[in-house]
């Protein structure tokens, strides 16, 4: 499963390169040569810090909105955004329909957690609205 993350970075341009930072994330910074490699590794750097955090079971937390970033002089900030493939966890379930509908559908060959997954996962957006 893919989860979408958006979060600050700060993108201090100095004189020997360009230095970007995620205020959230401590661990998160690197550096640059222009404006495009700059952008590029935010995303990476992103990407690798999130997964490194789930993968140890690490606190997320919320982005801070980009107007309450504080920025010194030749600093700007930017929204980066990426997806990260986050494992499922899986809980079974045992259904009980009637045996002609089995048949027939084993006979076409459906995949009963696909079809539960989907349908319980309409209720849930109805629930939304």
């Amino acid at each position: 499963m893919e989860k979408n993350y958006c979060y600050p970075v700060v993108i201090e341009y100095a004189e020997d390169g360009i230095n970007l930072f995620f205020p959230d994330l401590s661990e998160a910074f690197s550096c640059a040569d222009s404006t495009e490699e700059a952008l590029k590794n935010a995303k990476e750097v992103l990407i690798l810090t999130l997964n490194g955090r789930i993968k140890d079971k690490e606190y997320i937390p919320e982005p801070t909105d980009l107007k309450n970033i504080l920025l010194a002089e030749k600093q700007y900030s930017s929204l980066v955004e990426v997806s990260v493939r986050t494992k499922i966890k899986y809980d079974k379930k045992t259904l009980t329909i009637p045996h002609e509908i089995n048949v027939q559908a084993e006979k076409a060959g459906i995949n009963f957690s696909r079809v539960l997954h989907q349908a319980v996962l309409e209720e849930l957006e109805k629930d939304v609205v």
